[in-house]
């Protein structure tokens, strides 16, 4: 579409005047459209052939509620002024994120916070809620991937890019002609989508792959250790049902990725749903559908408990905590802190503290001690092999030497031969010493490694530094008061400015004549927090689209023909409204230490769970390599004695 065009119509020749362009992709752009805030429109970048233009059409006239709450399903074309379709009229769809977000710990910290399993189990179960609305309609997503998902911070699901659905209406089949490899199924796999008519079976495939990614932390259900020749990339794995989280992964070469949770975490209804979905029968006998997930998703989550380590931890109540050994080992935290709802200002501050002190430190980290052990028998002949080698070596070499002088006699030759066959001898054992000293020195690289991590995992310092974190909440929570009386007194010594502030409050842009002023822009300084003549300072204006020196000089200008008005009286009391601003900001430093002080309370509960998970899952390792060392370091000890 031409840029300069603003203007569009629908198919009744209703005029539709485009905004700012809110999203743009390959087939074309989004635009906000300015009489119809909850909708936009999508104009292609080339123009659309007669059967997505048929497609379009079939789409608005099946739409049903569920549809509507569920997906931004289209509503109608958008056609240019000869009537020509260009693009097509859908739902608004924002504050929302992809649920790709959510996959991984990782990639949900900034935009969904406060996430635990729950809310990953209630996402997977809305996510099988849009889909069984796209299949009790006769559609097809056929396209499933995590950009067609779309999430908002009470766990709700919307699916967009509806127009790529494969649509079924009044016989007529229009067709979904793409797909990403990762959310297709097996019998699918390398096989181009130009006229495959795609089924609900094929959809639900794609949706335990989604549900997957979203309750085992990002892990992709088909990314696994393969213990065969070459690679097993994700779509050869699919086409194979390498499975490596199911109960068949041995026979078919496949292993969990390190670190990663058992099928087992979600009980034994959805293990079986997983392995049903992503086996031979699935593609054969048809896998789970929609509403089935929708059923045991909701078992699931209705069924979770609170770790009592971890309060940010939900699961079946397994014991360990899947999520207290999957930290333990990574050291990486999987969920937010939860922080528990209170009151806003009453806070019991020495309970508080008693709380604090109550938590036990967790200690110093845990010595690995040395291991008493035996050197290796193989190690014991050795011994005192070094020290002779060179002497050998050297008596040797003398009477080959000797015998070079000799050959021309036979039986010379005799004795070099034997001579030779002893040197052999002595270099064979040097190299078997000198494997010894290898593996002493590999041992040593890999727990002094082990060590550093050891360190850092197990050991107290994070957990000081929280203590640390909380000590200066604490203090900054103990001065408050003290704070309160300082700033009321700031007031009293800078009582002109105090009135010259609320003087210039009180002039307000939005009425004021102001040159290249017009409504326009002064709506967009509101947007940016310049309402009246005391905003008006030059940093700020600079910050605002649209507003350049010459613009912001005016309103410089304007500012200052206010404060020319300015008459300062020194007998007025401070404005009580001063004093009420003092106190409300003291009031919000109040709330916000308070939920800093709970939230650093959670955190070095959570940090002693997690130094306490680490020092139990990993010191089997640390004790191995302790041990590996210590045999290594006899072994040397024992052939250089």
């Amino acid at each position: 579409m031409n840029a300069k065009v603003r203007e569009v119509f629908t198919l009744r020749g209703e005029a539709l005047k485009l905004g700012e362009i809110v999203g743009q992709g390959g087939e074309g752009a989004v635009y906000d459209l300015a009489a119809h805030k909850n909708h936009v429109a999508k104009i292609y970048h080339r123009p659309l052939e007669q059967q997505r233009i048929d497609k379009i059409r079939a789409m608005g006239k099946i739409k049903t509620d569920s549809l509507e709450k569920l997906t931004a399903w289209p509503t109608g074309l958008v056609c240019s002024k000869d009537s020509k379709p260009i693009g097509l009229i859908m739902p608004k769809i924002s504050g929302r994120k992809s649920i790709h977000q959510l996959y991984s710990p990782k990639s949900r910290r900034t935009d969904f916070q406060r996430v635990d399993w729950r809310f990953l189990t209630r996402v997977a179960a809305n996510t099988a809620r849009a889909f069984a609305a796209v299949h009790d309609n006769a559609c097809v997503i056929g396209d499933v991937n995590h950009g067609g998902v779309l999430v908002a911070q009470d766990a709700t699901v919307r699916l967009i890019d509806c127009d790529s659905f494969q649509v079924s209406y009044l016989g007529q089949q229009y067709l979904c002609e793409v797909g990403i490899e990762t959310f297709t199924p097996p019998e699918l796999q390398g096989r181009s989508f130009s006229g495959i008519l795609r089924t609900p079976n094929h959809d639900n495939f794609g949706l335990a792959v989604m549900a997957f990614l979203l309750l085992f932390m990002g892990k992709h259900p088909f990314a696994g250790r393969y213990a065969g020749p070459g690679d097993m990339p994700i779509w050869k794995a699919i086409e194979e049902y390498r499975f490596p989280y199911g109960a068949n992964a041995a026979a078919v070469g496949m292993a969990r990725p390190p670190s990663s949770p058992e099928l087992a975490i979600v009980g034994p209804r959805l293990a079986k749903m997983f392995e049903d979905a992503f086996s031979q029968k699935g593609t054969s006998a048809g896998r789970p559908v929609a509403r089935d997930w929708v059923a045991a998703l909701a078992e699931l989550e209705a069924n979770l408990k609170q770790c009592s380590a971890n309060s940010s931890h939900w699961s079946l109540g397994s014991s360990p905590c899947p999520w207290c050994k999957m930290e333990g080992a990574t050291g990486v935290p999987l969920f937010s802190t939860v922080v528990p709802a209170g009151g806003a200002t009453l806070f019991d501050i020495a309970g508080f503290q008693r709380q604090v002190d109550a938590i036990p430190h967790p200690g110093p980290v845990p010595t690995v001690p040395e291991k008493n052990v035996t050197p290796d028998p193989n190690a014991l002949k050795l011994k005192g092999h070094a020290r002779r080698t060179n002497f050998r070596a050297g008596i040797a070499a003398a009477v080959v030497g000797v015998a070079g002088l000799m050959m021309t006699q036979i039986w010379v030759l005799g004795i070099a031969l034997g001579v030779f066959l002893g040197l052999r001898g002595f270099l064979n054992r040097d190299s078997e010493a000198a494997e010894y000293r290898r593996m002493a020195g590999e041992a040593a690289t890999q727990w002094k490694n082990a060590q550093t991590t050891w360190m850092q995992r197990a050991g107290p310092d994070a957990f000081d530094r929280q203590k640390t974190v909380l000590a200066g909440l604490r203090r900054e929570w103990d001065i408050l008061p003290s704070k309160r009386v300082a700033r009321i007194s700031e007031l009293e010594r800078n009582l002109r400015q105090a009135q010259l502030h609320r003087f210039l409050d009180n002039f307000e842009i939005s009425s004021a004549k102001i040159e290249s002023i017009g409504p326009g822009k002064k709506q967009v300084l509101e947007s940016y927090g310049v309402e009246t003549a005391l905003d008006v300072e030059r940093n700020k204006l600079y910050s605002v689209p649209g507003f350049g020196p010459k613009t912001a000089q005016k309103l410089l200008n304007w500012r200052r023909s206010v404060e020319a008005r300015f008459v300062f009286d020194p007998s007025r009391a401070i404005d009580p409204r001063d004093i009420a601003q003092i106190d409300q900001d003291i009031l919000g430093d109040r709330k916000r230490l308070q939920a800093a002080l709970i939230l650093g309370l959670e955190q070095l509960k959570q940090t002693r769970a997690q130094i306490l998970a680490a020092r139990e899952h990993s010191r089997p390792e640390m004790e191995r390599l302790r041990l590996a060392l210590d045999q290594s370091s006899a072994n040397v000890a024992a052939i250089s004695g």
